[in-house]
């Protein structure tokens, strides 16, 4: 019961820390929450079409790896200083509710959830080193080759553009329920019986 409750406090500490780490992004927090949870029937076209251009632009300036590494950074250091100077000049404080809070509150926590997930999900992948070394290597292993396979046989930049725009989606499908109506309809086609012999 006590590990329980400090399992609770450490999480309620990583949700206190994420909200001053995105206190001048709060409000641009709000809509993007909408347009991934995709409140509007033309935010998946939105996220596909930003993510096109922007790796189409990738494509077009044809940089080396160093450099758009370097360009990548510089955009996100200029988008990381001009967002909360844009919302405060935008959205006062006056216009900040105790609604925006709670939902501002819910992101920092669907924020942190997720992220200790994700170190759960780690930390068990590589207990299995310990436990089953069989298992960990046969899954490292040929998770690496296939990546390098895929990775040397399909454009790079197609790939992360992928990669990208799924993850992206990836909250809206989970929250529409594509993937259960897709699997209702599969489990609903009729089943070919194998022929028996006689």
């Amino acid at each position: 019961m006590g590990e329980k409750s400090s399992t609770v406090q450490d999480q309620e500490q990583q949700v206190r820390k994420v909200k001053r780490t995105l206190e001048g992004w709060r409000v641009a927090l709000l809509s993007l929450k909408s347009v991934i949870l995709w409140e509007q029937q033309w935010h998946p076209c939105a996220i596909v079409g930003s993510m096109t251009i922007m790796y189409l632009l990738i494509w077009l300036l044809d940089l080396n790896t160093l450099a758009s590494i370097a360009i990548v950074g510089l955009i996100l250091n200029f988008v990381d200083f001009m967002v909360p100077v844009i919302c405060n000049q935008l959205y006062g404080s006056s216009s900040w509710t105790g609604q925006h809070e709670k939902t501002f509150e819910e992101i920092c926590r669907s924020i942190v959830i997720s992220y200790n997930k994700l170190v759960i999900y780690i930390h068990s992948f590589y207990s299995l080193r310990d436990t089953s070394p069989f298992m960990y290597y046969t899954i490292s292993i040929s998770t690496l080759c296939t990546v390098a396979w895929i990775s040397s046989s399909i454009n790079n930049i197609f790939l992360l553009y992928l990669l990208s725009t799924v993850v992206l989606l990836w909250p809206g499908i989970q929250r529409s329920g594509i993937f259960n109506s897709f699997f209702s309809v599969v489990n609903m086609a009729p089943k070919i019986p194998f022929l028996k012999s006689e």
